[in-house]
């Protein structure tokens, strides 16, 4: 069952007129996702979900209370909206609790295809098909999962609110083994529309580099020149988002601050290279065009050519500093440079290159810090070309750290990281210095 956006407004309406509330905001969650995996180069699990579910939130000055339902008949709407005010009369106040927003315009971005939206089981079958066929020809073993889901999101309160918004995505990746399991290789990613990439050259992409990798040898751990494909480059990204904000840095909690008290905002920090912002309305990677709360996205650049330029403010923080609000971002974009990852191996005269990141975690979340391994491919280049694959290795490094010391990039891609297969995020590879800690056996 999906609601459109008529229906969601008639069901917020409903809701709301129930209330006696000094403020209430109503907000519905949708979505219809499938999935299929692969293993051992068959299919082995598939399954769908469909659901709906609407969070009622009652105040009164600074008290706030909650509840949720996924029935939405008049009794049962009256009873939730009941024990959200209930809750909210014996919650305590919350000294940062702002009002509500009252009516807000929001851009209309695309991100919605019906076909990825609700594809049949026989378009799952045939993405896992491909991807076995291909690893089946090549004498390797895969596995892979593969996703489509559609999703709606709906907010409305009583001061006027209304916002509605629907979008869809598929997410696919292939992992191949070979035969004697020494060589492993991996491929991914995800879009709006399944049409708008290839699972079977994805798949091919991860039976190559599971032939490249195998048989590995070791590598002395150290910092060297590294070439981290666009995965890699992503997961990097995400976890510097997490430290993009005004209050914890102007709390001293965060890379961001400044010792003494408040933030980097107008300082570089990382190599004239790199720039980072973010756009909902960007037809690549389309995102959400508000807030839980209802506040508006927008485009926003957060780093230009290495200088902090904005970091994330909620309402409150804004208000007590005297700022604009800046919501966080909901899709992120890297510039890039020019060329490929091949190109970026062809002028390299000695190095390690990196497909992915694996288990990633905070070591110190200050200076983001960070450890983890690589994974499905790490290879030794010399004189522009991959000499032989190494074994992976346990990674002690920062963001910081490695957008700063980067020259060279490739074109910016679609991709995704292994942290998370659904954030969308376009980056490109990049050259940088990285330090590799010690060797893991594991492929």
């Amino acid at each position: 069952m999906s609601l459109t956006k008529d229906e969601s407004r008639a069901l917020i309406s409903k809701i709301l007129a129930f209330s006696r509330a000094d403020e209430c905001s109503v907000s519905i969650e949708g979505e219809d996702s499938a999935n299929l995996r692969f293993a051992s180069n068959e299919v082995t699990t598939s399954g769908s979900t469909s659901n709906i579910v609407a969070s009622i939130t009652s105040s009164f000055g600074k008290r706030s209370g909650s509840a949720s339902i996924n029935q939405f008949d008049d009794a049962a709407l009256e009873r939730t909206v009941r024990r959200s005010e209930e809750t909210a009369r014996f919650a305590p106040e919350d000294p940062e609790r702002m009002p509500m927003l009252g009516e807000q315009r929001f851009i209309e971005p695309g991100g919605f295809d019906e076909a990825t939206a609700h594809a049949a089981p026989e378009v799952r079958a045939l993405v896992a098909k491909r991807a076995i066929e291909v690893a089946k020809s090549r004498k390797v073993v895969a596995a892979g999962f593969f996703t489509n889901s559609g999703q709606y999101s709906a907010i409305g309160n009583s001061k006027g609110l209304f916002g509605f918004t629907r979008q869809s995505l598929a997410t696919f990746s292939s992992t191949a083994r070979t035969a004697d399991g020494t060589g492993s290789g991996w491929a991914g990613s995800n879009s709006e529309s399944i049409a708008r990439f290839d699972p079977a050259a994805l798949a091919k992409t991860a039976v190559d580099k599971a032939f490249l990798s195998a048989r590995p040898r070791s590598l002395e751990p150290g910092t060297y020149t590294t070439i981290l494909e666009p995965a890699a480059v992503a997961d990097l990204l995400q976890y510097m988002t997490f430290s993009l904000d005004a209050r914890s840095s102007d709390e001293g909690r965060s890379f961001f601050a400044v010792r003494g008290g408040g933030n980097k905002i107008g300082q570089k920090v990382l190599s004239e290279q790199f720039s980072l912002s973010s756009d909902p309305g960007d037809p690549r990677l389309p995102a959400a065009p508000f807030t839980g709360e209802g506040f508006p996205t927008a485009r926003v650049p957060w780093i230009e050519q290495g200088n902090v330029r904005n970091l994330g403010y909620s309402r409150f923080w804004a208000q007590k500093q005297n700022k604009e609000p800046v919501p966080f971002p909901q899709n992120l974009i890297m510039a890039g440079g020019t060329g490929s990852v091949a190109d970026l191996i062809k002028s390299t005269k000695r190095g390690v290159l990196v497909t992915r990141l694996w288990y990633i975690r905070f070591v110190d979340p200050q200076s983001i810090l960070l450890t983890g391994l690589t994974r499905d491919g790490t290879f030794l280049v010399e004189n522009g070309r991959i000499k032989y694959p190494v074994k992976n290795f346990r990674w002690n490094d920062s963001p910081i750290s490695v957008f700063s010391k980067m020259d060279a990039m490739s074109v910016a891609v679609r991709t995704r990281g292994s942290e998370s297969e659904d954030f969308p995020i376009i980056c490109p590879a990049i050259r940088t210095q990285f330090t590799f800690s010690s060797l893991s056996d594991a492929v």
